[in-house]
């Protein structure tokens, strides 16, 4: 079987993807619920932050005090599902007939967090917008519709998780260098990353780490305080935490270690997830290897010096929120892990469907 498979009307696989959310909305409130409570969700429909200070918590409370009254419960949460699904609708809108990547929807982490009220559902939609964006544009088949779609997905990507939001901007820009400088490109990409490392350090970083930090409850099921004998109300216990980004690199993606999972069988489907989403950039390079098409080169060169940098970018930037608690590394990894499925599936199947389509001109 190939790797990817056109079938036919686009509103019919559309339909069937929001009927796909629909179905993982009631299991996310009906049975999810039952072993871990969705706090969050619940705080939002009681109204608990119409008073936050923060806009992008604001952002959500209003959408679900606009809705609620009309909808209820239900209907808001399977909204945000919905908005969830806006680069997917998208690019089946735009003509894409790959039903391989409905299979995304049923990943355990984005199944619940993207199916319930919270930031997640927002700016997966905004991020999976954008990377389907970004695929139009690495073929040049970017329209007005495209750019105007493109600027509002980068609104809400920098206004509700400005740290994930940052490869956005990295993977239009390298690619234009890429395609002016080709093998060349990785000077002047090299020089950007530098930069870009200097600024997030001396910016954006100790704030991170902080929330990294202080953001976790030491008391939640979950914790990983004790384990990892951290005292949070100590400076040692800081310096502690920050000797174990390291491990928060590779934990932030994967998720429970074995034995958390031998202690809770509940985070056995986010461990086998983690371990999946980790190595399939490199299990779709391998298939991509194995294929034949005309700009083959060209693939490479943005898979290694633009999806790939942009991968490890995230790893790095997710690394404070790995270490002290796994279902907060897993639900806060939602928000960006299509990058390392989604976008690199879609880039390898442009490919292979720009030589379908030559290979189909010269047929006729």
């Amino acid at each position: 079987m190939r790797f990817c498979i056109s079938i036919g009307s686009r509103s019919t696989i559309i339909l069937t993807l929001i009927v796909l959310k629909f179905i993982c909305t009631l299991l996310a409130l009906y049975v999810f619920t039952k072993f871990s409570p969705l706090l969050d969700m619940e705080q939002y429909l009681s109204g608990a932050y119409v008073n936050a200070a923060s806009l992008r918590t604001l952002l959500v409370q209003n959408i679900v005090m606009i809705f609620s009254a009309f909808i209820g419960p239900l209907g808001v949460n399977f909204l945000f599902g919905v908005i969830s699904l806006l680069g997917l609708v998208y690019y089946y809108f735009r003509g894409g007939t790959r039903w391989q990547l409905c299979a995304i929807v049923f990943l355990p982490g984005s199944l619940i967090w993207t199916s319930v009220i919270g930031k997640e559902a927002i700016f997966y939609g905004a991020f999976s917008l954008s990377i389907v964006l970004w695929v139009q544009f690495v073929h040049r088949r970017f329209s007005l519709l495209d750019l105007g779609l493109l600027i509002p997905s980068l609104v809400f990507c920098f206004v509700l998780r400005p740290h994930y939001g940052l490869v956005i901007p990295w993977l239009f820009m390298s690619v234009i260098l890429i395609d002016k400088f080709h093998t060349k490109a990785w000077v002047f990409l090299s020089f950007i990353l530098c930069l870009s490392y200097a600024l997030i350090s001396s910016f954006l970083w100790e704030t991170m780490l902080r929330y990294g930090f202080y953001g976790i409850d030491p008391d939640a099921r979950a914790s990983r305080f004790i384990s990892f004998g951290i005292d949070q109300l100590t400076g040692e216990g800081f310096a502690k935490y920050k000797a174990l980004l390291p491990l928060g690199a590779i934990l932030g993606i994967v998720g429970p270690t074995p034995s958390e999972v031998l202690t809770r069988p509940i985070l056995a489907p986010f461990l086998i997830e983690g371990l999946l989403i980790l190595i399939f950039p490199m299990l779709v390079y391998l298939y991509a290897l194995r294929q034949s098409f005309m700009e083959q080169s060209r693939f490479k060169n943005i898979f290694w010096m633009s999806l790939v940098p942009a991968i490890v970018m995230l790893i790095v930037l997710h690394s404070p929120f790995g270490v002290l608690n796994p279902g907060s590394a897993i639900r806060w990894r939602v928000n960006f892990e299509l990058l390392f499925h989604m976008a690199p599936m879609l880039l390898l199947c442009s490919f292979l469907d720009k030589k379908s389509r030559e290979n189909s001109s010269l047929s006729s």
